[in-house]
């Protein structure tokens, strides 16, 4: 599949030490892989980075019957836990932040499918890539004279804020922040254990507390750096 071109909403939005970056941007496909990369650069040399994506927009052109609708508001198909996007990575740069798959709905197959990831390269410039993208059906309402209808989604586009962070140190371990991972945080983990949403026992914040959370934690055990 070929590169789609990503239309930058704002150009480098990069305030402060080199060690951060803030970006906003627009990305719109009707099925083909696409790939942005950020106009500035971080610092590649650092030992941990964080990773904030936020969907900020989202609108959908459909079709029926041969006629192109739209563009509409398509935020609801962006599921809740995809709104916000938190992950962790240890540098030095080349790193990323691991592939991360979308799906809009239960239903089979779904009405909108893809899979994204953000990478750093030895340089530090940031790169967002959106692959595997899946464009089904959903029921809309056209208005009169069509009502409810199933509709084909065309193309879609989705605007959003990418940031990125080099950390010092950080110990997502110590969930109650008093600088020691023990039994304390162990019981935080055991807790909340299943699925769970922006939680701070989600030591690797992938939305499950599972035995990769509690492994992270066994190994940081005692206090911390």
């Amino acid at each position: 599949m070929e590169i789609m071109t990503v239309v930058l909403l704002s150009g480098a939005a990069l305030v402060g030490p080199r060690g951060q970056g803030s970006w906003n941007f627009t990305a719109t496909s009707s099925g083909e892989n696409f790939s942005w990369t950020s106009p500035t650069s971080v610092d590649p040399s650092g030992g941990d980075y964080e990773m904030l994506y936020t969907v900020t927009g989202a609108q959908a052109l459909v079709s029926y019957i041969g006629i192109e609708f739209g563009p509409y508001d398509a935020m609801d198909m962006i599921p809740e836990d995809a709104i916000e996007t938190w992950r962790a990575s240890q540098g030095p740069a080349p790193l990323d932040f691991g592939w991360i798959t979308v799906v809009s709905d239960d239903q089979e197959p779904p009405s909108l499918k893809y899979d994204w990831i953000v990478e750093i390269d030895a340089k530090g410039y940031v790169t967002y890539k959106m692959e595997n993208i899946f464009l089904g059906e959903i029921e809309y309402n056209l208005g009169y004279p069509w009502g409810w209808v199933t509709v084909q989604i065309e193309s879609g586009s989705i605007q959003g804020n990418l940031s990125i962070q080099s950390v010092i140190n950080p110990c997502y371990e110590d969930i109650n922040g008093d600088s020691m991972v023990d039994v304390i945080d162990l019981l935080e983990v055991i807790g909340n254990w299943g699925y769970c949403l922006n939680c701070p026992a989600d030591i690797n914040r992938d939305d499950v507390i599972d035995v990769t959370d509690l492994l992270d934690l066994v190994g940081s055990w005692g206090p911390c750096p």
